[in-house]
């Protein structure tokens, strides 16, 4: 019996070592933020004009926005998230804002984003 238990504890004591070697000891990455609440809400303000530019919010859905934005930036002050969490985070918070929107504008806003995606190389020829 002695035997046994103490190749039990061997091997969990093997394996727990052999675990922490493969370990990888860089820190994940923090989220960022904004050390000025008021710079964070500058942003924020930029970003929903510049989709309000492109969509046409309306007010309601303007204030909307402004929660899901608050909401998450809580979420993302209060923990200290890996990258996995905090790019779900992102994610969800995506889906939230675009499930704010109708169909229709999100039809403008892909159209937007579709068009964008190749005026962004500042050096092209041509």
């Amino acid at each position: 019996m002695k035997k046994t238990i103490l190749a039990i504890a061997t091997f969990a004591i093997l394996g727990i070592a052999n675990v922490n070697a493969q370990r990888d000891y860089r820190p994940a990455p923090a989220a960022p933020q904004a050390a000025n609440p008021r710079v964070d809400n500058a942003l924020e303000e930029l970003n929903i004009n510049r989709l309000d530019n492109v969509v046409k919010l309306s007010r309601k859905q303007e204030n909307e926005i402004k929660r899901i934005e608050d909401r998450y930036d809580r979420l993302f002050r209060n923990r200290r998230l890996s990258q996995f969490e905090y790019q779900r985070l992102q994610r969800e918070k995506q889906q939230d804002i675009w499930s704010v929107l109708t169909p229709a504008q999100r039809d403008r806003w892909t159209a937007y984003h579709h068009s964008q995606r190749f005026d962004n190389r500042p050096y092209r020829r041509g």
